[in-house]
This record gives C-alpha cells, sequence and structure tokens, in this order.
C-alpha cells in the first residue's frame, strides 16, 4: 500500500513539473515572438519616416534662379535625433528660391504691386467694378490655360502632388452617381469606435510633430473629395425652387439668401454686387482646403445671376443686380443654436499669453476630447494664416489690441461653428481670404499690416501638426507656381470659376502665397527642432 502511495506521488510530481517546463517554454516563445515583432516594427518606421525638406530652401521673396537647382554637397542632410529613435531628415530638392532669409513682417517694395489688387473699400462701395482688368496676360506668364499643355496628360488627382507643375487639372470623372434628387449630402461622419483602442496620451502623437493615426482616426470626419465634387457637379445648373432673404443663424448678411433648390437640397448663396474678390476669395479657400487636404470647409459652387437656374425667381426681391457673381455654399445642419458657438480651448489660450508653443510632451494629462479639438484647432491656424483670413481669430486679436481689453479673445470666436451633433469644427464664411486679406495684410494704404502679427501668434501655438497636411503643403513648395495649382484646381471643378478667375487681378497671391507656405513650413521644422 505505501509502494502504491509513493509511486502515484512521483507520477504527480512527474506531470507536474512537466505542465510547468511546457508553460515556461510557451512563454519564452511568446516573449522571442514579440522582441521580434518590436525589432520589425521598429526597421519598418525607421523606413517610413517622415521626411521634412530644408525650410531655408522654400522661403520666397518673389526671385527664383532660372533653373533652381542645389547640390547636396551644398546642404548636406543634418538628422536630428528625437528621444530615442524619432529622426528626421532635412534634403534638398529642386525649384527651390533664392532667398532664404524669413521675414513674417516684411514690405512689399515692389511698385508693381503698389495699385495690385483691390484698395480696401468700406462695406456697400462698389469699388472698381470687379477688378476685371486687363490683367489677363498676367495669366499668360503663370500657364494656367488647361488646355494649352497638350504635351502631357495626366490628369490630377488630390493629394498627388508630384510633378506637379506639368500636370493638367482637369475635373476627375465621377465614380458615383450624383447626389439623389430631394436628399441634402449627409453631414459629416462620427468616427467609427470599433476596433478603437482605450485612449491613452501616449497614443496622440507619432514622430515628435505629428497627430498619430490614432488620433486621426478619432477625429469626427468631413467630407471626401468623391462626395464633395459629385456634390458640386450635381448643383452647378440646378434649377432654384425658392428664395428667402438671410438672418442671423440662415446664411448671415444682408443681400445673402437662403435657397432651397429644386430637388429640395438646402444652400447659402453669398452676394455681394461688384465685389468680386470676396465670391472669388470664398471659392479659393474651399479649393485650398481640398488640396491640404481639410475636410471641414463648405463647398462652394459660383453661379451668376443671369444663369438658367435663377429664371423662376424674382431676384429683386433681395434686391439683386442682373449678371452678377454669386457663390452657392453648401449648408451645413446642426449648427444653428448656441451650443455650436465655439472659444478657444484653455491649453491654446496659455500658448497664446506665454509665447510659448504646445508640444506632444505637454499632453501627457490630456483627455481625448481635448486632444481631438487640439487637432482641429491647429489645422484651422495652418488654414486662416495661408489665406490671411481676418474675419475668424484673427478679428478677434484685433478687437482686444483695439479696444485694450484682452479677454476679448476668450469669448466666441467668428464665423467657427461646432456641429452638435460630432462636435465638428466647421470654417464658414471664407469670404476675405486670400483675395481682399492679401489686400490688407501687404497694401499699405489699407493698414492692416498688424494681421501679419497676429496670424504668427496664433500659428506659434501649435507644434503638433496633421500630417497629411503638412505633406501638402512641403509638395505645394516644390511647385514652380503654387498659386497656378491652385487656381487650375479650382477652375477644372468650376465652369464659372474658370470663365472669370483668368480676368481677375491676382498679383497679390502670385506675390505671397508661396511665401506664406513658406513661413508656414518653416514654423513647422522649427518645431521639429
Amino acid at each position: 500500500m505505501v509502494l502504491k502511495v509513493r509511486r502515484r506521488s512521483w507520477r504527480i510530481l512527474i506531470v507536474t513539473l512537466s505542465l510547468m517546463t511546457m508553460g515556461f517554454l510557451c512563454i519564452l516563445n511568446l516573449l522571442a515572438h514579440e522582441l521580434n515583432f518590436s525589432e520589425k516594427t521598429a526597421k519598418k518606421q525607421n523606413e517610413n519616416r517622415f521626411v521634412l525638406q530644408d525650410p531655408e530652401l522654400y522661403i520666397a521673396q518673389g526671385i527664383r534662379k532660372p533653373q533652381a537647382a542645389v547640390d547636396k554637397s551644398d546642404h548636406d542632410n543634418v538628422n536630428l535625433e528625437y528621444g530615442s529613435h524619432r529622426k528626421f531628415v532635412f534634403t534638398s530638392h529642386n525649384n527651390i528660391p533664392e532667398n532664404e532669409d524669413l521675414n513674417i513682417g516684411a514690405d512689399d517694395s515692389d511698385e508693381e504691386y503698389s495699385n495690385g489688387g483691390v484698395k480696401g473699400e468700406e462695406e456697400g462701395d462698389d469699388g472698381d467694378d470687379d477688378d476685371i482688368d486687363d490683367t489677363a496676360d498676367e495669366w499668360k506668364g503663370d500657364n494656367l490655360d488647361i488646355h494649352s499643355q497638350s504635351k502631357v496628360q495626366k490628369v490630377f488627382e488630390p493629394y498627388d502632388f508630384q510633378n506637379m507643375s506639368k500636370l493638367i487639372f482637369a475635373k476627375p470623372p465621377l465614380r458615383f452617381q450624383e447626389v439623389p434628387n430631394g436628399k441634402q449630402m449627409a453631414e459629416e461622419k462620427v468616427m467609427a469606435q470599433a476596433g478603437v483602442r482605450e485612449f491613452s496620451p501616449k497614443l496622440a502623437v507619432s514622430e515628435g510633430i505629428f497627430w498619430s493615426p490614432y488620433v486621426e482616426k478619432m477625429v469626427p470626419k468631413g467630407f471626401s473629395d468623391e462626395e464633395v465634387f459629385n456634390y458640386t457637379a450635381s448643383i452647378q445648373s440646378l434649377e432654384v425652387h425658392s428664395v428667402e432673404p438671410a438672418s442671423w443663424n440662415k446664411c448671415g448678411r444682408p443681400k445673402n439668401a437662403y435657397i432651397v433648390l429644386r430637388d429640395k437640397r438646402v444652400v447659402c448663396a453669398r452676394y455681394r454686387d461688384s465685389d468680386v474678390r470676396f465670391i472669388l476669395g470664398e471659392a479659393l479657400s474651399f479649393y485650398l482646403s481640398r488640396l491640404l487636404g481639410l475636410d471641414n470647409v463648405p463647398a462652394v459652387v459660383l453661379s451668376t445671376t443671369s444663369a438658367g437656374q435663377w429664371s423662376a425667381q424674382n431676384l429683386k426681391t433681395l434686391d439683386w443686380s442682373k449678371d452678377k457673381l454669386v457663390a452657392l455654399i453648401q449648408w451645413i445642419p446642426n449648427m444653428d443654436s448656441f451650443s455650436s458657438y465655439v472659444k478657444i480651448p484653455e491649453r491654446i489660450l496659455k500658448a497664446y499669453e506665454s509665447g510659448k508653443p504646445i508640444l506632444g510632451v505637454h499632453l501627457k494629462n490630456a483627455t481625448l476630447q481635448e486632444i481631438t479639438e487640439l487637432q482641429q484647432w491647429g489645422t484651422l491656424f495652418l488654414f486662416d494664416y495661408l489665406t490671411g483670413n481676418y474675419d475668424r481669430v484673427a478679428s478677434m486679436q484685433d478687437a482686444a489690441y483695439e479696444e485694450k481689453k484682452p479677454s476679448i479673445i476668450t469669448e466666441k470666436i467668428r464665423n467657427l461653428f461646432k456641429s452638435t451633433k460630432t462636435n465638428k469644427l466647421w470654417l464658414i464664411d471664407n469670404e476675405s481670404g486670400l483675395l481682399d486679406a492679401y489686400d490688407l495684410i501687404y497694401n499699405e494704404e489699407s493698414g492692416g499690416a498688424r494681421f501679419l502679427t497676429f496670424h504668427k501668434q496664433m500659428l506659434q501655438t501649435m507644434c503638433v501638426f496633421q500630417k497629411s497636411t503638412v505633406t501638402a503643403i512641403q509638395r505645394l513648395l516644390q511647385e514652380e507656381n503654387p498659386h497656378v495649382s491652385l487656381f487650375n484646381y479650382g477652375m477644372a471643378h468650376d465652369p464659372v470659376l474658370k470663365k472669370v478667375l483668368p480676368n481677375y487681378n491676382v498679383k497679390l497671391i502670385r506675390r505671397w502665397f508661396h511665401q506664406r507656405l513658406a513661413e508656414v513650413y518653416k514654423w513647422i521644422n522649427q518645431c521639429a527642432s
């Protein structure tokens, strides 16, 4: 009996040791697999690391080398390490400007622009009848005739910036049916929660200065290029069913209108009589947003009051004149209540007041909601800097300066609303962008040079960026004439813009758009260092 008990004990001991050995081997195998996976991931990240070009190569002063080329021996690659494995490589490339100094407050001393663009006029002043003059010859030098470039047959697609200066910008074929009659284009999508890990601030930033793919996934989504351009194509000639004067919560200022189209979709109509620069500014700002990958600027379609789509309406009830340019602007729902009002986040206000930008390391205690808000605000600052928009955050800064009341900047921001459904920020009323804004900022007679400082202050509150937007800016800067790429892109999608824009004075955009791209890009590189 004793012998049987001893044999049974030995068997139990042997089985136990065997199981422990198997478990130990399994643990070792898992550790080895995890180590191998980490090494492969690190190797892949190193191979796919983001390359930032040398910002000094981008600074534009309007003078370019006839055949821009830089020997790599003149600009050796510089590697900057971040932490244990974050690296950026600054490299040189072609199509660079000659002057490498950045002076954001530089005045335009070229007499060519002393009378260029549109003089700053009071609202209601008719100006000089559209500023449509004999400037068409300037466009010939900018190669804006998209039909004359017959040697090249490649068609531009959004985000395809390779060799952009030699592309034909043409409207891509529709791959989906147009929006069905009677249906408004759906509002922005709420991001999918499926497969999303529990948030940790460590997941917020990648490569030191970029919002991580995790954060990008969590930001509420707007409309894709497919959806937007199907939408704009479907309403370009659609008959207007009814018109209604604008109000504070429906399309804004007097002489604008709340429009219901034949298929019951709704748009806002922006009417500015002879102040064409505001209508074109709205349209060009929209197309720039698409080139930069932004999905929170309402779509814009140009029309004229003499077009057939208005034939059933008595436009005299709106006090509109014939043969005037009108911008039809996409209606964004769920933004007509006080809960849609937006104020600058506390973290950005602190950065603004202290002059010290928000870095990735400052976000250790940030919530997911804070992170997604900061991502949207940072992209807003980049966009408004490029367009020079003075009627959003900059107008609040100006009011605080003029009234000597800093607290104004903490109030509701103009022309910025939040969807009550998704919390997505929408940048509305972009009419001042690019044309009137550049005239205000760079025309000495307009007295708007202080807005250079306002834009710079807000740009430099953030040192974390949307990677796709930085890539778009980088590639636009490689263009000989980035403003031409913008114009051609817009004209390829809007037949009315194609007729009007080539006859409009664009000297200030031609002079300063590349400069402002370069200034934004230099700030990004300063953040990287």
